[in-house]
Protein backbone atom coordinates (compact mmCIF):
# COMPACT_ATOMS: atom_id res chain seq x y z
CA UNK A 1 0.00 0.00 0.00
CA UNK A 2 1.34 3.42 -0.97
CA UNK A 3 2.37 5.30 2.20
CA UNK A 4 0.90 8.46 0.64
CA UNK A 5 -2.53 6.82 1.07
CA UNK A 6 -2.08 7.02 4.86
CA UNK A 7 -2.22 10.75 5.69
CA UNK A 8 -0.36 11.98 8.77
CA UNK A 9 -2.78 14.77 9.70
CA UNK A 10 -6.56 15.06 10.26
CA UNK A 11 -8.52 16.16 7.22
CA UNK A 12 -9.43 19.62 8.53
CA UNK A 13 -5.73 20.41 9.04
CA UNK A 14 -5.35 19.72 5.33
CA UNK A 15 -7.85 22.44 4.43
CA UNK A 16 -10.99 20.29 4.04
CA UNK A 17 -14.23 19.83 5.95
CA UNK A 18 -14.43 16.90 8.34
CA UNK A 19 -17.37 15.40 6.47
CA UNK A 20 -15.87 15.75 2.97
CA UNK A 21 -13.91 12.51 2.90
CA UNK A 22 -14.79 9.55 0.69
CA UNK A 23 -16.99 6.72 1.92
CA UNK A 24 -17.62 3.20 0.68
CA UNK A 25 -21.09 1.82 1.48
CA UNK A 26 -21.60 -1.95 1.72
CA UNK A 27 -25.14 -3.32 1.65
CA UNK A 28 -24.93 -6.79 3.19
CA UNK A 29 -28.37 -8.00 2.07
CA UNK A 30 -27.93 -6.89 -1.55
CA UNK A 31 -24.16 -7.57 -1.63
CA UNK A 32 -23.60 -4.18 -3.28
CA UNK A 33 -20.75 -1.67 -3.07
CA UNK A 34 -21.34 2.08 -3.48
CA UNK A 35 -18.74 4.85 -3.62
CA UNK A 36 -19.81 8.12 -2.07
CA UNK A 37 -18.83 11.10 0.13
CA UNK A 38 -19.09 10.92 3.90
CA UNK A 39 -21.73 13.63 4.18
CA UNK A 40 -24.03 11.29 2.22
CA UNK A 41 -24.26 9.09 5.31
CA UNK A 42 -27.33 11.22 6.02
CA UNK A 43 -29.11 9.48 3.12
CA UNK A 44 -28.30 6.01 4.45
CA UNK A 45 -29.64 6.61 7.96
CA UNK A 46 -33.35 6.20 8.71
CA UNK A 47 -35.66 7.82 11.26
CA UNK A 48 -35.59 5.58 14.33
CA UNK A 49 -32.02 4.37 13.82
CA UNK A 50 -29.88 4.46 16.97
CA UNK A 51 -26.44 5.87 16.21
CA UNK A 52 -23.98 4.97 18.99
CA UNK A 53 -20.91 7.17 19.43
CA UNK A 54 -17.75 6.80 21.56
CA UNK A 55 -17.14 10.01 23.52
CA UNK A 56 -13.55 9.21 24.56
CA UNK A 57 -10.65 11.29 23.29
CA UNK A 58 -6.93 10.67 23.02
CA UNK A 59 -4.49 11.95 25.60
CA UNK A 60 -0.85 12.74 25.15
CA UNK A 61 0.87 9.58 26.26
CA UNK A 62 4.42 10.51 27.31
CA UNK A 63 5.74 12.10 30.51
CA UNK A 64 9.15 12.89 31.98
CA UNK A 65 10.17 10.94 35.10
CA UNK A 66 13.36 10.48 37.08
CA UNK A 67 14.95 7.99 39.47
CA UNK A 68 17.56 9.72 41.57
CA UNK A 69 19.35 12.05 39.19
CA UNK A 70 18.72 9.81 36.19
CA UNK A 71 16.10 11.13 33.73
CA UNK A 72 13.56 8.78 32.16
CA UNK A 73 10.83 9.16 29.56
CA UNK A 74 7.75 6.99 29.99
CA UNK A 75 5.25 6.33 27.17
CA UNK A 76 1.96 4.74 28.21
CA UNK A 77 0.51 2.36 25.60
CA UNK A 78 -2.36 0.74 27.45
CA UNK A 79 -4.02 -0.11 30.75
CA UNK A 80 -4.83 -3.49 32.24
CA UNK A 81 -7.93 -4.68 34.16
CA UNK A 82 -5.91 -5.18 37.37
CA UNK A 83 -4.85 -1.53 37.53
CA UNK A 84 -1.53 -2.08 35.78
CA UNK A 85 -0.32 -0.27 32.66
CA UNK A 86 1.79 -1.19 29.63
CA UNK A 87 4.62 1.30 29.13
CA UNK A 88 7.86 1.89 27.29
CA UNK A 89 10.70 3.45 29.29
CA UNK A 90 13.61 5.32 27.77
CA UNK A 91 16.39 5.54 30.33
CA UNK A 92 19.92 4.34 30.87
CA UNK A 93 18.85 2.11 33.77
CA UNK A 94 15.72 -0.01 33.45
CA UNK A 95 15.01 -3.01 35.68
CA UNK A 96 12.18 -4.66 37.56
CA UNK A 97 11.35 -2.93 40.83
CA UNK A 98 12.58 0.47 39.69
CA UNK A 99 10.45 3.38 40.99
CA UNK A 100 10.21 6.50 38.83
CA UNK A 101 8.85 9.87 39.97
CA UNK A 102 7.13 12.33 37.64
CA UNK A 103 8.98 15.62 37.14
CA UNK A 104 5.60 17.38 36.65
CA UNK A 105 3.88 15.95 39.74
CA UNK A 106 5.97 14.32 42.47
CA UNK A 107 2.91 12.46 43.78
CA UNK A 108 2.77 10.46 40.53
CA UNK A 109 5.08 7.46 40.62
CA UNK A 110 5.62 4.53 38.27
CA UNK A 111 6.95 1.16 39.46
CA UNK A 112 8.31 -1.17 36.77
CA UNK A 113 7.12 -4.72 37.41
CA UNK A 114 8.11 -7.08 34.59
CA UNK A 115 9.34 -6.84 31.00
CA UNK A 116 6.99 -7.49 28.09
CA UNK A 117 7.60 -8.12 24.36
CA UNK A 118 8.50 -5.22 22.04
CA UNK A 119 10.57 -3.27 24.63
CA UNK A 120 7.49 -2.76 26.82
CA UNK A 121 7.08 -3.06 30.57
CA UNK A 122 4.20 -3.88 32.86
CA UNK A 123 4.02 -1.07 35.39
CA UNK A 124 1.89 0.36 38.19
CA UNK A 125 1.15 4.06 38.56
CA UNK A 126 0.06 5.76 41.76
CA UNK A 127 -2.65 6.50 40.97
CA UNK A 128 -4.45 5.80 37.68
CA UNK A 129 -6.67 8.86 38.14
CA UNK A 130 -3.64 11.09 38.77
CA UNK A 131 -1.91 9.63 35.70
CA UNK A 132 -4.86 10.63 33.46
CA UNK A 133 -4.88 14.16 34.90
CA UNK A 134 -1.10 14.63 34.48
CA UNK A 135 -1.14 13.23 30.95
CA UNK A 136 -3.99 15.57 30.04
CA UNK A 137 -2.16 18.62 31.41
CA UNK A 138 1.53 17.93 30.74
CA UNK A 139 1.80 14.99 28.35
CA UNK A 140 3.50 14.83 24.96
CA UNK A 141 2.88 12.42 22.09
CA UNK A 142 5.73 10.04 21.49
CA UNK A 143 5.00 6.67 19.88
CA UNK A 144 5.38 4.67 16.71
CA UNK A 145 1.68 4.10 16.04
CA UNK A 146 0.73 7.60 14.91
CA UNK A 147 3.36 10.06 13.76
CA UNK A 148 1.59 13.21 14.85
CA UNK A 149 2.73 16.63 13.76
CA UNK A 150 3.99 17.97 17.14
CA UNK A 151 3.09 21.57 16.29
CA UNK A 152 -0.47 20.71 15.27
CA UNK A 153 -0.88 18.42 18.28
CA UNK A 154 0.01 21.28 20.63
CA UNK A 155 -1.89 24.06 18.84
CA UNK A 156 -4.88 22.19 17.33
CA UNK A 157 -5.71 19.32 19.72
CA UNK A 158 -9.43 19.52 18.86
CA UNK A 159 -8.66 18.37 15.32
CA UNK A 160 -7.56 15.01 16.72
CA UNK A 161 -10.83 14.28 18.52
CA UNK A 162 -14.46 13.95 17.48
CA UNK A 163 -16.72 16.99 17.83
CA UNK A 164 -18.69 15.13 20.53
CA UNK A 165 -15.71 13.85 22.56
CA UNK A 166 -15.76 14.75 26.25
CA UNK A 167 -13.94 12.04 28.24
CA UNK A 168 -10.11 11.89 28.31
CA UNK A 169 -8.62 8.42 28.55
CA UNK A 170 -7.76 6.93 25.16
CA UNK A 171 -4.11 6.43 24.30
CA UNK A 172 -4.81 6.26 20.58
CA UNK A 173 -7.52 7.98 18.54
CA UNK A 174 -11.09 6.61 18.35
CA UNK A 175 -10.94 7.64 14.72
CA UNK A 176 -14.25 6.69 13.07
CA UNK A 177 -16.01 9.63 14.70
CA UNK A 178 -13.58 12.18 13.27
CA UNK A 179 -15.67 12.29 10.08
CA UNK A 180 -18.70 13.93 11.70
CA UNK A 181 -19.13 17.68 11.76
CA UNK A 182 -21.42 19.34 14.29
CA UNK A 183 -23.68 20.46 11.43
CA UNK A 184 -23.99 16.95 10.01
CA UNK A 185 -24.83 15.46 13.42
CA UNK A 186 -27.54 18.11 13.85
CA UNK A 187 -29.02 17.24 10.46
CA UNK A 188 -28.96 13.53 11.34
CA UNK A 189 -30.73 14.16 14.66
CA UNK A 190 -33.31 16.38 12.95
CA UNK A 191 -34.07 13.49 10.60
CA UNK A 192 -35.23 11.43 13.58
CA UNK A 193 -32.06 9.41 14.18
CA UNK A 194 -31.50 8.82 17.89
CA UNK A 195 -27.95 9.29 19.23
CA UNK A 196 -26.42 7.48 22.20
CA UNK A 197 -23.00 7.88 23.81
CA UNK A 198 -20.81 5.19 25.33
CA UNK A 199 -17.14 5.29 26.30
CA UNK A 200 -14.29 2.98 25.37
CA UNK A 201 -10.77 4.19 26.05
CA UNK A 202 -8.63 2.95 23.17
CA UNK A 203 -5.40 1.45 24.42
CA UNK A 204 -3.03 -1.24 23.36
CA UNK A 205 -5.27 -2.69 20.64
CA UNK A 206 -3.92 0.10 18.42
CA UNK A 207 -0.24 -0.81 18.80
CA UNK A 208 0.70 -2.12 15.37
CA UNK A 209 2.23 -5.24 16.88
CA UNK A 210 -1.12 -5.97 18.56
CA UNK A 211 -3.59 -5.22 15.78
CA UNK A 212 -1.43 -6.82 13.06
CA UNK A 213 -2.22 -10.53 12.80
CA UNK A 214 0.95 -12.56 12.37
CA UNK A 215 -0.54 -15.97 13.25
CA UNK A 216 -1.40 -18.20 10.31
CA UNK A 217 -4.80 -18.95 11.85
CA UNK A 218 -6.56 -15.67 12.65
CA UNK A 219 -8.47 -17.16 15.58
CA UNK A 220 -5.14 -17.61 17.40
CA UNK A 221 -4.55 -13.85 17.45
CA UNK A 222 -4.88 -12.07 20.82
CA UNK A 223 -6.11 -8.55 21.55
CA UNK A 224 -5.57 -6.62 24.76
CA UNK A 225 -8.28 -5.52 27.18
CA UNK A 226 -9.76 -2.03 27.05
CA UNK A 227 -11.92 -0.15 29.56
CA UNK A 228 -15.51 0.81 28.68
CA UNK A 229 -18.48 2.52 30.29
CA UNK A 230 -22.14 2.22 29.28
CA UNK A 231 -24.36 4.47 31.37
CA UNK A 232 -27.99 3.98 32.33
CA UNK A 233 -29.28 6.34 29.62
CA UNK A 234 -27.34 4.61 26.84
CA UNK A 235 -28.38 1.15 28.09
CA UNK A 236 -32.04 2.24 28.07
CA UNK A 237 -31.71 3.63 24.53
CA UNK A 238 -30.13 0.39 23.30
CA UNK A 239 -32.81 -1.76 24.97
CA UNK A 240 -35.62 0.31 23.44
CA UNK A 241 -34.07 0.09 19.98
CA UNK A 242 -33.64 -3.68 20.28
CA UNK A 243 -37.19 -4.17 21.58
CA UNK A 244 -38.63 -2.04 18.78
CA UNK A 245 -36.40 -3.74 16.17
CA UNK A 246 -34.80 -0.46 15.17
CA UNK A 247 -31.30 -0.49 13.70
CA UNK A 248 -28.35 -0.02 16.07
CA UNK A 249 -25.40 1.48 14.21
CA UNK A 250 -21.95 1.50 15.80
CA UNK A 251 -19.57 4.33 14.95
CA UNK A 252 -16.20 2.63 15.11
CA UNK A 253 -14.83 -0.76 16.03
CA UNK A 254 -14.56 0.56 19.60
CA UNK A 255 -18.34 0.89 19.81
CA UNK A 256 -18.83 -2.46 18.09
CA UNK A 257 -16.61 -4.21 20.66
CA UNK A 258 -18.35 -2.46 23.55
CA UNK A 259 -21.91 -3.19 22.44
CA UNK A 260 -21.27 -6.81 21.56
CA UNK A 261 -19.36 -7.30 24.83
CA UNK A 262 -22.55 -6.38 26.71
CA UNK A 263 -24.40 -9.38 25.27
CA UNK A 264 -21.73 -11.85 24.17
CA UNK A 265 -22.34 -14.23 27.09
CA UNK A 266 -26.07 -13.57 27.42
CA UNK A 267 -28.97 -15.51 25.97
CA UNK A 268 -30.99 -13.84 23.18
CA UNK A 269 -33.31 -10.96 24.17
CA UNK A 270 -31.51 -10.40 27.48
CA UNK A 271 -31.69 -6.72 28.44
CA UNK A 272 -28.48 -4.70 28.20
CA UNK A 273 -27.26 -3.60 31.63
CA UNK A 274 -25.53 -0.30 32.41
CA UNK A 275 -22.00 -1.20 33.41
CA UNK A 276 -18.33 -0.30 33.43
CA UNK A 277 -15.62 -2.86 32.90
CA UNK A 278 -13.03 -4.32 30.59
CA UNK A 279 -13.42 -6.10 27.28
CA UNK A 280 -10.96 -8.39 25.54
CA UNK A 281 -13.51 -9.36 22.90
CA UNK A 282 -11.87 -10.36 19.61
CA UNK A 283 -14.35 -10.46 16.74
CA UNK A 284 -13.50 -12.61 13.72
CA UNK A 285 -15.56 -14.55 11.12
CA UNK A 286 -17.99 -16.91 12.80
CA UNK A 287 -18.88 -14.43 15.55
CA UNK A 288 -22.61 -14.17 16.33
CA UNK A 289 -23.69 -10.52 16.47
CA UNK A 290 -26.51 -9.78 18.95
CA UNK A 291 -26.71 -5.97 19.10
CA UNK A 292 -25.25 -4.14 16.11
CA UNK A 293 -26.98 -3.81 12.73
CA UNK A 294 -24.61 -1.31 11.09
CA UNK A 295 -20.99 -0.24 11.38
CA UNK A 296 -19.06 2.87 10.38
CA UNK A 297 -15.33 2.31 10.34
CA UNK A 298 -12.19 3.61 8.67
CA UNK A 299 -10.30 1.85 5.89
CA UNK A 300 -7.86 -0.58 7.45
CA UNK A 301 -4.54 -2.20 6.66
CA UNK A 302 -4.34 -5.83 5.51
CA UNK A 303 -4.08 -8.53 8.19
CA UNK A 304 -5.30 -6.29 10.99
CA UNK A 305 -7.77 -7.25 13.71
CA UNK A 306 -9.91 -4.34 12.50
CA UNK A 307 -10.32 -5.64 8.95
CA UNK A 308 -11.04 -9.11 10.34
CA UNK A 309 -13.85 -7.58 12.41
CA UNK A 310 -15.37 -5.97 9.30
CA UNK A 311 -15.13 -9.29 7.47
CA UNK A 312 -16.96 -10.98 10.35
CA UNK A 313 -19.74 -8.40 10.11
CA UNK A 314 -20.11 -7.90 6.36
CA UNK A 315 -18.80 -11.22 5.08
CA UNK A 316 -15.29 -11.88 3.82
CA UNK A 317 -16.21 -11.91 0.12
CA UNK A 318 -18.00 -8.55 0.20
CA UNK A 319 -15.23 -6.89 2.21
CA UNK A 320 -12.46 -8.23 -0.02
CA UNK A 321 -14.39 -7.16 -3.13
CA UNK A 322 -14.80 -3.67 -1.71
CA UNK A 323 -11.09 -3.31 -1.00
CA UNK A 324 -10.28 -4.56 -4.49
CA UNK A 325 -12.51 -1.80 -5.90
CA UNK A 326 -10.99 0.79 -3.54
CA UNK A 327 -7.47 -0.04 -4.69
CA UNK A 328 -8.51 -0.16 -8.36
CA UNK A 329 -10.23 3.24 -8.23
CA UNK A 330 -7.35 4.82 -6.33
CA UNK A 331 -7.38 8.06 -4.39
CA UNK A 332 -8.71 6.55 -1.17
CA UNK A 333 -6.93 7.27 2.12
CA UNK A 334 -6.42 4.62 4.79
CA UNK A 335 -6.01 4.39 8.54
CA UNK A 336 -6.64 6.94 11.33
CA UNK A 337 -7.05 10.06 9.22
CA UNK A 338 -8.28 8.37 6.07
CA UNK A 339 -11.63 7.64 4.45
CA UNK A 340 -14.49 5.53 5.77
CA UNK A 341 -16.66 2.48 5.17
CA UNK A 342 -20.33 2.18 6.13
CA UNK A 343 -21.70 -1.36 6.43
CA UNK A 344 -25.48 -1.83 6.64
Amino acid sequence: MDSRAMPADPIELRGRRRDSGRMVVLDRSAATIEHSEFSAIYNHLQPGDLLVLNDSYMLSNTLSFQHGNEPAEVTVYGHEPDGMSIVEVRSGQVKAGLTLTSTEDDKLTCILLEPQPDRLWRAKFASAERLIAVLDQYGRRCDETIHLNPTYWRTEPEAYRSVYAKKPGSLEIPSAGLHFSTELLTQIADKGVEIAYITLHVGATEILAVRHISEEEIENHKVRSEYFEVGAEAAAQINRALAEKRRVIAVGTTVMRTLESLEVHNSPKTAVQAQAGWTDLYIYPGFSFKVVDGLLTNLHRPRSSHIVLTAAFAGKDLVMSSYAEILKKGGYEFDMFGDSMLIL
